[in-house]
């Protein structure tokens, strides 16, 4: 335990395990995410390379319960919500936290090279402390570097929240050769603000895009998604397999998507029944 708080590497008390709410997150690859709750029901905020494509997908809590998991819904810029069935067995926490603007707190910690610390479940269960330095941002993002850390030690923390002063400032969505890159939690934010403050499933709000009608059907051809708004950054509403069909009531004017009863789904991954 000596040589760990020498290095940094710290071993946190079931008091911020509470508040933070991390988990561990097994699919394509192993990664980390956080819990949040909507509306009564549990999610997870990860980032989307981990999920890949949601099989096998399952969470882990600091105390080594598993919960098995689904994908919900993916926003670009490599962020994507995922649904837990907890049924009673993982404590999801509180609802989504509303950050504004960090431009300010961020600025200063960059041009101060001030420590901050990044959170990680560990495949053994509890939950560990990576001391790091801030170096950079931008207007989404936000760069620290580790501190006497190899990446060895970084396998598996896509995912992870960055803290300053014991706060929530990003999610990580990288690692190389020391120098770690995360999603601005005032940028998620932005992102998944409307998504938690829904009260559940809702008829969706119509394009502003002109649309043509087009009665009819067609056969999805390629694993796909039915998209809130015809965009491919835009929320998903769900997924359909291939050799699903999906009804058409419109055509996009001078775009290749589908217009849907529930959203949008794209041309190309279809064929006319």
């Amino acid at each position: 335990m000596l040589q760990c708080l020498l290095s940094g590497c710290l071993f946190l008390t079931t008091t911020l395990l509470a508040s933070a709410d991390p988990v561990l997150v097994q699919a394509e690859e192993v990664g980390q995410g956080v819990l949040r709750v909507r509306s009564g029901e549990c999610f997870a905020i990860v980032p989307e390379h981990v999920i890949g494509f949601g099989l096998g997908l399952k969470v882990m809590s600091a105390d080594r319960v598993w919960a098995q998991a689904s994908l919900e819904t993916t926003f670009g810029d490599d962020i994507a919500v995922i649904r837990v069935a907890s049924q009673g067995k993982i404590t999801c926490g509180t609802g989504w936290p509303i950050i504004d603007n960090l431009d300010a707190t961020l600025t200063e910690a960059v041009s101060h090279s001030r420590q901050g610390s990044i959170l990680r479940v560990r495949e053994t269960g509890g939950i560990v402390s990576y001391p790091v330095f801030f170096t950079g941002l931008d207007d989404r993002h936000v760069e620290v570097k580790t501190v006497d850390q190899g990446d060895e030690a970084f396998k598996g923390v896509s995912g992870s929240q960055l803290l300053l002063d014991g706060m929530p400032v990003g999610m990580v969505l990288t690692t190389d050769d020391g120098v770690v890159r995360a999603y601005r939690h005032d940028a998620l934010s932005h992102l998944l603000t409307r998504f938690f403050q829904t009260s559940g499933p809702s008829q969706l709000p119509p394009s502003h895009l002109p649309v043509e009608p087009h009665g009819g059907a067609a056969i999805i051809t390629a694993r796909t998604a039915i998209r809130e708004e015809p965009s491919q950054w835009s929320p998903v509403v769900r997924w359909l397999s291939v050799g699903q069909s999906v009804e058409i009531t419109g055509k996009v004017t001078g775009l290749p998507w589908w217009q849907t009863r529930e959203g949008y789904v794209r041309v190309r991954n279809t064929t006319a029944r």
